[in-house]
């Protein structure tokens, strides 16, 4: 019988994914968190694989992570491990192989699986979802070890064990569900949903490299150098918001999260073990604003007449760079509310927005792989608008 003290959030330190050094810690925080037995088992392992990006840029859960994982899930007696994921509009085997995951995926002995079908699963006690379409690969699994990396995210502020779960709503289906609840708030709820009804799950946290900045997707590496680990997947975003130096009462569904899961709107700070948050050095981490709450606020004291105006001023929305622009496509694809078209002119790629139409879900920000789109608060353009008059419906073109 073990003598390693247990914790909610194991919270190690890790400074870089030299393989043994990874194996030992990975090991180690299992052991504090209390990893299940999987022994006969087939576990399907969920990294983070937001778009085909080096695995040097932090957009992506580093495959050497995901292989110290597979390594110690097959030793634990596992019969099968499936990896996969479902990037919004790429194909999830090409974004694995550029990030390196794929390949550390056949390296240790995992299966690679693509999120390409959905069937429907039940929601437990959801406040927005009776059921949801997720990756019929969760019906091959007897676990879930949820791999995410930790970054920053322009629309929720943070993203971690919660929201990578997302990722098992196939391809873009996600989009549908960012039209549906275009608020902050009530999309937090559904992610709170989806992440509690996800049974016997597990998660480890790459740390090791977060993203700072403008993410998911477009940010900067942040050497953070931890490794956490919990059942719990509202515990392990409480304890890693902190060690980023965020308040996380602050951040609406990580709150949600904690307060379903404990049951109570109060409740005691996650234990961790054997570093606590305090530890953690985040020094020049480059945090984002808590969401869009603070627009709403501003806009209570402006008159109705005028609050329409302000708010495209005060607004947060997607800004597209032309000079950066490589006309992929890929942001017009994954748009939830056909808010966008592509033109050249002169040589150069140029996204219209039709702002009227627009939902600032930032999934354009997400997807873009040349980091052509920021995020900020600019005046909505009102000569986009106009196209909904020059176009049937109101849709802009597609290329």
């Amino acid at each position: 019988m073990s003598n390693t003290k247990r914790a909610d959030v194991a919270l190690l330190r890790c400074e870089d994914y030299e393989d043994r050094k990874l194996d030992a810690i990975i090991a180690q925080a299992a052991e504090i968190a209390g990893f299940p037995d999987v022994r006969g088992a087939t576990v399907l392992l969920k990294p983070n694989v937001l778009n085909a990006s080096p695995a040097t840029k932090a957009v992506t859960t580093h495959p050497s992570f995901v292989g110290a994982v597979i390594k110690f899930v097959r030793a634990r007696g596992a019969k099968e491990v499936l990896v996969g994921d479902s990037p919004g509009w790429q194909p999830g085997t090409l974004a694995a192989k550029v990030c390196g995951i794929y390949e550390s995926v056949q390296k240790h002995g995992g299966v690679w699986v693509d999120f390409g079908e959905a069937s429907l699963f039940p929601i437990t006690n959801g406040k927005k979802l009776k059921n949801l379409p997720l990756t019929t690969a969760l019906r091959r699994a007897d676990f879930v070890v949820n791999l995410p990396k930790l970054k920053n995210h322009h629309l929720m502020t943070y993203t971690g064990a919660m929201k990578n779960l997302f990722g098992l709503i196939p391809g873009t289906a996600k989009s549908a569900m960012h039209l549906q609840y275009p608020n902050v708030a009530d999309f937090g709820q559904m992610l709170v949903d989806l992440a509690l009804s996800v049974p016997r799950c597990f998660t480890f946290m790459d740390g090791i490299v977060a993203m700072q900045g403008e993410g998911p997707g477009a940010g900067t590496p942040y050497p953070l150098g931890i490794v956490l680990a919990s059942q719990s997947v509202a515990m392990l975003d409480w304890v890693a918001t902190r060690c980023i130096g965020y308040d996380p009462s602050r951040i609406p569904y990580v709150l949600d999260g904690m307060q379903r899961t404990v049951g109570s709107e109060s409740f005691a700070e996650p234990a961790t073990y054997p570093l606590i948050v305090s530890e953690i050095g985040h020094e020049g981490f480059e945090l984002l604003p808590y969401g869009k709450s603070k627009v709403g606020q501003r806009l209570i004291s402006i008159p109705d007449s005028l609050r329409a105006l302000a708010g495209s001023f005060i607004r947060m929305r997607p800004i597209f760079h032309t000079k950066k622009c490589i006309g992929c496509g890929a942001c017009i694809e994954i748009c939830p509310a056909d808010a966008l078209c592509l033109t050249k002119r002169s040589g150069s790629n140029i996204i219209h927005i039709d702002d009227g139409r627009c939902i600032t879900c930032f999934c354009c920000h997400e997807v873009c792989p040349a980091g052509a789109i920021s995020v900020g608060r600019a005046p909505f353009r009102f000569v986009h608008s106009k196209m909904r008059h020059t176009y049937p419906q109101g849709r802009v073109p597609r290329p």
